[in-house]
């Protein structure tokens, strides 16, 4: 598997017993925090994840914007393209989602804005899929549902606070082994990738 938008964009998760609104947290390992929650538009719990990063928000924000290296941190990206720029804070791009066999692989065109309040140092990046933006791909299924939204916030000069909440479905049918590897390795390897990219741009 290689490292989604992202996908990182890929990591859903199956209802659990919690009400709508009610994050109940699944997983607490190397300062990264994981939860989920029952959704109220897919058949797949939504899910948070959120830690702290060493640098800034616009370190961050380089990454978001930097389409083709997704496939070096978001988990199971096998290729990233951008689509179309539309201004300086909007673009469409493309995504293939690298999902083990029997399964099929995935792929998504997103809509993506950045939004960012410079008084506060803080920024909201949101992926929203086009279901129909281009004709589906032979032996590849289009995911008809990915809405994931990044909250970023300054805490100091060198570290900055990191929230993403992911509304996912999938689409075609998923086999449980699938939807355990995504909830919960998915997130994990994502996260630890992002930290060690901020590290590194930061020695």
């Amino acid at each position: 598997m290689k490292p989604l938008i992202i996908l990182f964009i890929f990591l859903p998760f199956t209802h659990s017993f919690s009400g709508p609104g009610i994050w109940m947290l699944t997983k607490d390992q190397d300062g990264i925090k994981m939860y989920s929650r029952h959704s109220e538009h897919s058949k797949f719990d939504d899910i948070k994840v959120e830690t702290d990063f060493t640098g800034t928000t616009s370190q961050f924000i380089s990454i978001l914007e930097d389409i083709p290296k997704y496939t070096e941190w978001a988990y199971a990206t096998k290729s990233a393209v951008l689509i179309k720029k539309i201004n300086a804070n909007e673009f469409i791009y493309y995504s293939e989602i690298d999902v083990p066999w029997p399964a099929t692989d995935r792929d998504l065109y997103a809509h993506c804005k950045i939004i960012s309040d410079h008084g506060s140092r803080s920024f909201k990046f949101i992926a929203e899929s086009i279901k129909d933006y281009a004709p589906e791909k032979k032996n590849i299924v289009r995911i008809p549902l990915s809405k994931g939204t990044w909250n970023i916030s300054t805490i100091s000069d060198k570290l900055i606070h990191a929230e993403y909440q992911l509304e996912l479905d999938p689409g075609g049918n998923v086999p449980a082994w699938l939807i355990n590897l995504f909830s919960t390795k998915g997130p994990m390897e994502t996260f630890a990738n992002l930290k060690k990219k901020m590290k590194l741009m930061n020695k």
